[in-house]
Order: structure tokens, then sequence, then C-alpha cells
């Protein structure tokens, strides 16, 4: 009997044992090849010699490439960097924001507000409440190293401050009651980029709403102005112009029963009828919901017999969280003689509830006498679990439950792209690159965009997307087995090209390529200092100087925090600017956003001259997409 052996194999020796006897009779044959080796049949025991021999061989050779593996990267250095400048903190700092121009930090910590210089280090000026500690701080330009800044502290109170040089002025407190007990808690306070308008999250009482607001900035440069104008000590007491409440957004309520009868009165409800989608006027009367649920319930009893003892309060609980971006104008189209600081200036806000699928968009202006509407409502397939918007807020890109991310496109008002990432976890939170950082061709009307995702579980991935589904996700952190390893920041680096900063819950700080996925610099705090609020870092990115602020807490025993009553906290920085290693990855026109980009379409011949010279750019790579997908569909086909 012929048998074909793979050269290399070593063919086992017969053995000397046959379980043929002399007898026919007494033949016997054995069929179970988990018996021992002794009691198979000869051609049995042969063959799994020889694939013992294979599994050997083939495991020595899997060995030896994985210790050459492990070599290789060991050999490879991640370059360390260490932080160049220390400074001191007031105790118990809790954010940390730059001004536009990188000259000024703006620190929050347990006694007010602080204002430092960047460039020497030292304190400009301070605001001081020894009850007041704040939270969370933002800044907007108002132009002439004038800023303005809107606070919120433990408490819930927000404040709104005007910062000039070296003087810095409360303007308003936004909830600010007599009563305490008749006081709305401030759950987030936000304003846009030039400091126009400003939102506020409210809860109060177990409700919870929006409050946008009008803020007269040229008026309060004027009187900032007069202030710095008038030396006396009564120039800070006169009271600053009033910002004004657009409107009030609530939750949107639980369609019920109506006693609308016919079609032309639901178009009347909704007058124009332009929005369709929310599910607040339809036909269906309570008469019809009670009868659907009576029906379903009889359906899935037994699915239900272990729920039935749950509160009937559960059903109508509303959202807990309402999350919001200002959005500038978008489209073919501009207005005669718009200047560029109009077009900076947002036009409309969306937002979404906790809970909701739907991304509602309203636009800025006040209502009279009305509940505000929506203008536009984006429907998804899931429940949106976070979002992130653009610099030129033309795409606006939701992390969705079940994996899923869609990128909305509001020029052409349709999905931009639709991802599904890997693993099982949910997506908490999620960045996007400007477009002036990649390093691909593209154009303004078709562009490809790369976000970095983190999820709930501790995993980071990086994704590319583009105009017809041609995505691609590289994973920068797989889930690891120790949460302490998890990843608490995911941001890109907006001087550095396609590079992403990563913090994770250890205390390791890094810079990782989003492309291959692999470290590129090890940032170093010094050996006496860790990672301040590991969970939750604070620190900032400034873009002009090139540099990364973050603090550090000494690491000193718990026994001496307490007796002394605060932690000894740095500010540690790293100047990307002085370090060569950086050169490679620096962005050479990092003042090109796609603010510019939006501005170039100023008409819809041009914008559609550029849209077709794009399609016709890319046909080879749209047909293999479509051949792609079309074969992807065969495979699928219920045959």
């Amino acid at each position: 009997m012929a048998v074909n052996v793979t050269p290399g194999l070593e063919i086992p020796e017969p053995s000397d044992y046959s379980s043929c006897e002399d007898d026919d009779d007494a033949v016997t044959y054995f069929a179970d090849l988990h018996q021992p080796d002794k009691n198979r049949p000869e051609p049995a025991r042969m063959i799994d010699k020889l694939l013992n021999n294979l599994l050997d061989s083939a495991w020595e050779v899997m060995s030896e490439q994985e210790k050459i593996d492990k070599d290789a990267q060991a050999a490879i250095q991640i370059p360390v960097l260490n932080a160049t400048k220390e400074m001191k903190l007031p105790a118990r700092t809790n954010c940390v924001v730059c001004s536009e121009d990188g000259l000024y930090l703006f620190l929050g910590h347990a006694h007010g507000l602080s204002v430092i210089s960047s460039s020497t280090l030292t304190c400009v000026t301070t605001w001081n409440n020894e009850r007041v500690e704040l939270t969370s701080i933002s800044c907007a330009s108002l132009g002439n190293l004038t800023h303005l800044l809107c606070t919120v502290d433990d408490m819930g109170i927000a404040r709104l401050f005007v910062h000039h040089t070296e003087n810095i002025y409360l303007i308003k407190i936004i909830n600010e009651t007599e009563d305490i007990n008749q006081r709305n808690i401030c759950a987030n306070f936000e304003m846009s980029i030039r400091g126009d308008f400003g939102a506020a999250v409210m809860t109060s009482s177990g409700s919870v709403w929006l409050d946008v607001y009008r803020f007269p900035r040229d008026v309060w440069l004027k009187e900032l102005e007069v202030k710095q104008a008038t030396q006396s000590s009564l120039a800070t007491e006169v009271k600053w112009s009033p910002i004004v409440l657009l409107m009030k957004i609530k939750p949107p309520e639980i369609p019920a029963g109506t006693s609308l009868k016919s079609p032309s009165e639901v178009l009347q409800k909704t007058e124009e009828g332009t929005i369709i989608g929310s599910g607040q006027n339809h036909l269906i009367s309570s008469h019809q919901w009670e009868n659907q649920d009576a029906a379903f319930r009889k359906m899935f009893m037994k699915y239900l017999s272990s729920s039935s003892m749950r509160p009937q309060q559960q059903k109508a609980e509303g959202p807990s969280k309402c999350t919001c971006h200002f959005l500038l104008r978008e489209g073919f189209y501009s207005t005669p003689g718009e200047t560029k600081a109009a077009r900076d200036i947002p036009i409309s806000m969306c937002l979404w509830w906790s809970g909701s699928h739907n991304l509602l968009q309203y636009l800025l202006k006040k209502e009279k006498d009305s509940e505000p509407r929506p203008d536009v409502l984006w429907p998804n397939s899931q429940e949106i679990l976070c979002s992130a918007v653009s610099a030129c807020t033309r795409f606006i890109v939701l992390g969705l439950d079940a994996q899923l991310v869609t990128i909305w496109d509001r020029r052409f008002g349709c999905p931009y792209a639709n991802i599904v990432i890997p693993g099982d976890s949910p997506i908490c939170r999620m960045k996007l690159l400007l477009q002036s950082q990649l390093s691909v061709t593209q154009g303004p009307v078709l562009p490809t965009l790369q976000l970095v995702l983190t999820c709930r579980s501790g995993e980071c991935y990086s994704m590319t997307a583009s105009k017809g589904g041609d995505t691609c996700t590289v994973p920068l952190i797989e889930r690891p087995t120790d949460p302490s390893s998890s990843v608490s920041v995911a941001v890109p680096v907006p001087f550095l090209e396609c590079l992403v900063l990563l913090m994770q819950r250890n205390g390791q700080v890094s810079i990782w390529k989003m492309e291959g996925g692999t470290p590129m610099f090890i940032l170093n705090l010094p050996h006496t200092h860790v990672l301040g609020s590991l969970r939750e870092p604070v620190y900032v990115l400034e873009p002009v100087q090139q540099n990364l602020y973050i603090t550090g807490d000494r690491k000193t025993p718990l026994v001496k925090v307490t007796e002394r009553g605060e932690d000894e906290s740095s500010l540690f920085i790293f100047s990307f600017s002085e370090c060569s290693l950086m050169d490679l990855y620096r962005v050479t026109r990092p003042d090109v956003t796609e603010k510019e980009t939006r501005a170039t379409l100023s008409g819809l011949e041009e914008a559609c001259n550029l849209y077709f010279q794009e399609r016709a750019a890319s046909w080879k790579e749209r047909n293999r997409n479509l051949a792609f997908q079309w074969e992807q569909l065969l495979k699928r086909a219920i045959k």
C-alpha cells in the first residue's frame, strides 16, 4: 500500500503488535480511537504518530517565530519624553482651559478662578471665593485680549466672567435666586466659539430642560472699555447688560392618544408640516394604545412575568441628560455682503436627550408665546449614546447602541457613512479629527473623515470613513484584562498629523499613530508624581504653542494629605515644539481649518462643479465598492 508522507517527517517504525490472530473468528477490530495506543490497529497508531510529529514541528516553528517577534519588538525602543516645565497648582484644581491665542490658562479650583500667563507661568489675576469650587470651565475669545468664561461649581451654580489682560469681572450668575431651595441646578454650561450664544442644562425636582441664551458680546466689549477707562473704585459696580433667554427646550413628551379626526387636522397642527418623524402629531387614539398594550401583554405574558412587579412610574421616566452642539451656516449659498464674522455665528443648534433615537435641530431665534419646535429631525435606528461635531459643523457623528456609528452630512441632509465597530461594548466617547490633519488627498465636497472612539469596556479604535462605504477600523488598545489599563482619554493631537493622545487609568500617557495602531511616544511624569484623577484627567492641548498641560499629584501618603487639608498638585508642561522627534509628524499648515473650506463654497454653481469633479475622479473606487457590495449580497442570498 502506497503512503504519501510530507517530506521532512520521520516515519515511525512498525510495531510488533498485531491485532490479527491465526483464528479468523477471533479477529478483533478496534474502532474507538480514544482507546490506549497498544490496543489500536497498526495503521491508526502510525497515522497518530505522524500527526503528533507534524504538530510538534509546527509548534516549534510557531514558538521560534513568536520569540523572534518578541525580540524584534523589544529591540524597538519607544522614545520617552519628559516634562519640560512644572508649576505649582492651587488646592484641588478641577479644570483647566487655554485661550484661543495660547497666551492664558484659566484654572478652576477649590477657591475660585485663576488666570495664568502661559509664557511666564505666573498668576496674572484671580477671582477668589472660599465657598466656591469650580468643576468645569470653557472659554471664548472676544478679541483684543478679551475672553468670555462660563463656569459651573460643585453646587450647580453657573457663572459668566469676562477677562481682559490683568482684570477679571463677574458678569452674571445664571441661576441666581433669593431662595436657595428654589434654585435650579445647572448640570452643564456651554457656549459657542465666539461667545454669541450659551446653553445651560438645568434640573429641578426630577425634571430636566435646556435654556438657550443670547449674549450681548458687542455691548459687553463697549462696557468693558468704559470700565477700563474709568479708574475709580465704583467702576466694577456698574451693572452689565442682561442676557436674553431665547428659548426653553423641554424633552419631547411621550406620545399619547389624540383627539384629531382627520389627516388635515394633523397637518394644521403641524403648521407647515415640515417636521416628520417626531411622533407628536398622529391619528392614534388612546383606545388604540390600550388595545395594543393589552394584546402585547397577552402575547408575551410569560416574558413579562419576571418584570410584572416593577413600579409603573418607570415607564413614564423622562431623560436625565441633554447634549447639544452649536451649528454654523451650512449649504451651497451665502448671503450677499456676508462677512467672515457673520459666517462664524451659529444659526442653529442640535441636541439629543438620553434614551432617545432622534437628533433634533432648532433655529436660534426667539419664539413668541409658543413652545420651541425643532426645525429638523435626524432619525436613527438605535439609541444615541454620544456625539461629536466637526469644526465646520457640516458633519455630525453619533455613537449609537449596538456598536453603530452614523455620520450625518448637513450639506446634503443624508447619512455620510454607517459603520459597525467590532466587539460588544457600548461606545462612550468619540473625537473627530480636523480635515486639515489628514494626509490623504481629499476634496471639500466628499472628504475623508477620521475618528477616535472609546468604548465603555476600555478599548479604543481609530476609524477612517469616506463617502461610498470605504471604511477602515484599527484597534489602538484592545479590551484590557485588567480594568486599570482601560483608556480614560483618547483625543487627536491638533498640531501633529494623524497622532492621538491616550491616557490610561494606570497612569500611562502615550501618543499613538492612528493608521498603524502603534505607540510612538511615551510621556513621562516625574517619579514623585502620578497622573491626577486617573478616571478623568485634567489636561488641555494648546495648538498655538504646541504644548500639553496636564496635572499631576504628588505621591503623598493619605495621612499627610488629611492632616494638611490639601493635596500637592503640579501642572506639567510638555513642549512638543521643542522636540525634534515631532518634526516628522508636525502639521505644516495648522491654520487651515474646515471653516476656510466651508467659506470657499460661495455659490451653488461652484459647489456643483466641485461635486461633479470629485465624482468623476472617484469612479474607479466607487465601481470597486459597488462590485464588492454585490458580491456580499450574493453570498448572503437565501437560496
